[in-house]
C-alpha cells in the first residue's frame, strides 16, 4: 500500500515539472519573440509634455541660479541596440504657433549647441540637444517668468527609416522660476493694536503660503495672515541680510455689490406662510421676467391670505453684508394673488438683536423690479408686504458687499517692513524671517506680523521637488 502511495506521488510530482518546464519555455519564447528588432526604425519626440495636457506641447522651467539651460531632444525606436549613428534634421517652424496663445521665442534669447540636427550616437537611442537662455535678455524680459515664448520644432529628414507621424513636431513651451518659487510652511504670530497703541486683537497662525516667480529675484505670495487674492505681498531678497516686500493689490479686484441672495450659497429662506403648490425658493432663481405675469419657473405666492401682512426673509448666517439695494419683483394672477398696496423692509440690528424698520420706501409697481436704497450692515433682512387679496414675489435681489469678520480681514492698504526688527533670509535652511505692519483702507487700526517661511517644496515640469 505504501508503495502505491509512493508512486501515484512521485508521478503528481513529474507533472508538476513537465507543466513547469512547459511554463517556462513559453514565456522564454514569448520574451524572446518580444526582444526581436522590427524591419523598421523611426524616431520622434516623446510624448512628454511637463504638465500641459497636451502631446503637442512641452513646458520646461528653468531656475534662475540654478542653470539657465536644459537638453530636449528625440527617440529611436524599433530596434533594441542601436548600431549606428543616427541623424534627425530639425526646423524652427513658425506656422506651429498659429492659434496658440504662444509667441516666438526671440532668436537672441538663446543658442543652441546644434541648430540643424539631433544625433543619436551609435549604442544609444536618445538624440539631445542643448538650449542656453541668455542671462541678461532672458531674465530682463518680463514675459519669461510665465508661460508665454516656445520654440516650434519640426523634424524635417532622418538615416531612420521614417520619422513617425503624429510625433513630428512639438512647441517647446520655456520660462524661468527664481530660488525661492515653491511652496513654504508659514508660522507667524499678529497683534492688531488701535491708533493708540492698545491691543484690540492677537492670534498665531500655521499654514502653507505660496511663491511664485514675479521677476529675478522677486516672489509673490498668496497670503499674510489670510490667504486670497485680496492678501498677496511682494518679496524680493536683494541678499541673505537685506530683504524688502510691499502690499500687492489684486490685479483684478471686484468690490462690487452682489446680489448675495444668490452668491451666498448658505443663505436660509424663510416666510410666514407660502401655499404648498407655490415656490419660496422662485424669489432667488435668478429668472428676470418681463411682466408681473411672467411666472417663468415659478413664484412665490400665499393664497389665501386676503388683506394679511406676510413676510419673506433672507438670513445669512455667520455672514454680514453691507447692503446697498433691494430689488423686488412682484407677481399677480390678477385673480387671487394681487400687488401689494404697502410694503416695507426691515433689517436685523446685530447690537440690540432686534428688527429695525427700514424708513427708505418700497415700491409697489406692477411689472418692473422696485428698487430701494439702503445703507444697512446685517446678516438678516426681511420684506413685509400686504395687498386686498393674496400676494406674490417672481423675484427678490438683495445687493451687498461683505463685512469682516474680523479686523484683520479688512481691507488692506499698505505693508510696512519693520526695519528694527531682522528681516533675513537663510540661505542654508532656505527660510524667510519677515516682520512688517498691515495698514487698512478703510480703519485706523494696524497689525504687526512676526512670520517665519520654511522653503518646503516647488513643482516644475509637473514633478514635485522636495528641498528636506
Amino acid at each position: 500500500m505504501k508503495g502505491g502511495i509512493n508512486n501515484s506521488y512521485n508521478i503528481y510530482i513529474m507533472k508538476k515539472i513537465v507543466l513547469l518546464l512547459f511554463v517556462v519555455i513559453f514565456v522564454t519564447s514569448c520574451y524572446e519573440d518580444y526582444r526581436v528588432d522590427y524591419s523598421y526604425t523611426t524616431v520622434a519626440f516623446s510624448t512628454a509634455d511637463g504638465d500641459s495636457g497636451s502631446n503637442e506641447e512641452l513646458w520646461r522651467t528653468v531656475v534662475k541660479d540654478e542653470g539657465l539651460n536644459l537638453d530636449f531632444g528625440v527617440y529611436l525606436a524599433g530596434v533594441i541596440n542601436n548600431n549606428e549613428e543616427r541623424y534627425i534634421s530639425y526646423e524652427i517652424d513658425n506656422s506651429l504657433l498659429e492659434g496658440t496663445s504662444y509667441e516666438l521665442l526671440p532668436a537672441d534669447y538663446y543658442s543652441l549647441s546644434n541648430p540643424n540636427e539631433f544625433i543619436i550616437p551609435s549604442g544609444d537611442i536618445l538624440g539631445k540637444i542643448n538650449i542656453e537662455l541668455d542671462s541678461t535678455k532672458f531674465l530682463d524680459d518680463p514675459l519669461t517668468a510665465d508661460l508665454h515664448y516656445a520654440l516650434p520644432l519640426r523634424l524635417t529628414e532622418s538615416n531612420a527609416d521614417s520619422i513617425l507621424e503624429g510625433q513630428n513636431t512639438k512647441l517647446l513651451v520655456l520660462k524661468y522660476i527664481n530660488k525661492y518659487h515653491g511652496y513654504y510652511n508659514q508660522k507667524a504670530s499678529y497683534t492688531t493694536f488701535n491708533p493708540d497703541g492698545t491691543e484690540l486683537n492677537s492670534g498665531e497662525i500655521e499654514n502653507v503660503i505660496n511663491a511664485t516667480t514675479v521677476e529675478k529675484d522677486r516672489f509673490l505670495t498668496d497670503g499674510m495672515i489670510f490667504k486670497g487674492d485680496d492678501y498677496m505681498m511682494s518679496v524680493n531678497p536683494s541678499d541673505n541680510e537685506n530683504v524688502s516686500l510691499e502690499y500687492y493689490p489684486n490685479p483684478n479686484p471686484d468690490n462690487a455689490p452682489k446680489n448675495i441672495a444668490i452668491t451666498d450659497e448658505d443663505v436660509q429662506l424663510s416666510t410666514s406662510y407660502v401655499s404648498g403648490w407655490e415656490s419660496l425658493e422662485a424669489i432667488k432663481d435668478g429668472y428676470d421676467p418681463s411682466s408681473s405675469t411672467d411666472k417663468g419657473d415659478g413664484a412665490y405666492g400665499n393664497w389665501p391670505n386676503d388683506d394679511v401682512w406676510n413676510w419673506v426673509q433672507y438670513d445669512f448666517g455667520e455672514n454680514v453684508y453691507n447692503i446697498s439695494l433691494s430689488q423686488i419683483y412682484w407677481w399677480t394672477d390678477n385673480g387671487g394673488i394681487l400687488i401689494p398696496y404697502d410694503a416695507y423692509i426691515e433689517y436685523w440690528d446685530l447690537e440690540t438683536e432686534a428688527w429695525v424698520r427700514s424708513e427708505d420706501p418700497v415700491g409697489t409697481d406692477a411689472n418692473k423690479y422696485n428698487d430701494t436704497e439702503l445703507s444697512v450692515s446685517t446678516n438678516k433682512i426681511r420684506m413685509n408686504f400686504v395687498a386686498t387679496a393674496s400676494q406674490g414675489i417672481l423675484e427678490w435681489k438683495v445687493w451687498g458687499t461683505p463685512v469682516p469678520s474680523v479686523e484683520e480681514q479688512s481691507a488692506v492698504e499698505s505693508v510696512t517692513l519693520l526695519t528694527e526688527k531682522e528681516n533675513s533670509y537663510d540661505q542654508e535652511n532656505s527660510t524667510f524671517t519677515l516682520h512688517y505692519r498691515i495698514d487698512y483702507a478703510y480703519y485706523d487700526f494696524y497689525t504687526v506680523v512676526s512670520s517665519q517661511l520654511v522653503w518646503r517644496n516647488r513643482v516644475r515640469d509637473g514633478v514635485n521637488e522636495w528641498r528636506r
